[in-house]
């Protein structure tokens, strides 16, 4: 009997069926958790069904950002979803060939990818792999501490850091008292700490203090009994030396990235 196939909506009253598939793997769905769990108006899905099985999705986020996972012949119905002529992609390696059918890759999402696709490793860190680092005054910072973090890092940093002390958990390293180094954790989720963000002052990067914050904060996210995971793109060679360094390991997840041009128009026939 042959294969019967379907593509949905994700609409609230299907929500929990598929929250449930994404359970299966946190660590590889965390986006797509994260954003449908605190930006949920920010966001569409489409789930591909055969035989009545979750099989792929496609997850668009801010009408801009578009993610990708499943088998391919789940994706290849699902991109057909995709209304935005020029989406930033990120994708499952073996999506490629079948994307590249539809976008071309223009431009990686890491500046410090060589080519026009960044490959992004997964990487994460659990209280036996884990080596803490700490060589500068370090601490966990609290609304009082929002306006040094404005004047030595920038009003960006500002609301990031100012958002993750609110929901999730900030740390911040020091040099001769001036707080010039940060490592966020916007928001726990079920067992995982996300690093989101860590940021050094552009005139002191070198001296370990990025290592001495995130060091900091894996060592609070560990203490609250979760895994630390982040993506790093596979060519940002210094953040990942850092990580590296304080136990993070690759996991067996890698991501591609890339702002993208839409080849042909969305086809609405199946």
């Amino acid at each position: 009997m042959p294969s019967t196939w379907k593509v949905i909506s994700i609409e609230k009253a299907d929500e929990k069926r598929f929250l449930k598939f994404l359970d299966g793997d946190r660590i590889l769905h965390i986006f797509t958790i994260y954003d449908m769990t605190f930006m949920r108006d920010k966001t569409r899905v489409w789930a591909s069904f055969k035989d009545d099985e979750i099989c792929g999705y496609l997850f668009e986020f801010d009408k801009r950002i578009v993610h990708t996972h499943g088998t391919i012949e789940c994706i290849t119905k699902l991109l057909r979803y995709i209304d935005l002529d020029e989406p930033v992609l990120v994708i499952e390696p073996h999506h490629l060939a079948v994307v590249k059918g539809f976008f071309e890759p223009v431009e990686p999402t890491d500046a410090s990818s060589k080519g026009k696709i960044t490959t992004y490793l997964v990487m994460k860190t659990t209280a036996g792999t884990f080596k803490p680092l700490i060589g500068h005054r370090v601490k966990r910072l609290g609304i009082e501490d929002i306006n040094e973090v404005s004047e030595h890092l920038g009003e960006e940093w500002e609301k990031r850091v100012r958002d993750a002390i609110h929901q999730g958990i900030a740390f911040g390293a020091y040099e001769e008292d001036a707080l010039v180094s940060v490592a966020t954790v916007p928001e726990i989720i079920e067992n995982i700490g996300f690093i989101r963000g860590v940021y050094t002052a552009p005139s002191l990067r070198g001296r370990g203090l990025a290592t001495s914050a995130c060091s900091a904060l894996v060592k609070e996210v560990i203490a609250l009994g979760r895994e630390a995971v982040l993506w790093i793109a596979e060519d940002n060679l210094p953040a990942k030396r850092v990580y590296e360094k304080i136990g993070f390991q690759k996991t067996e997840h890698v991501l591609l990235g890339f702002k993208a041009r839409r080849l042909q128009k969305k086809n609405s026939s199946f």
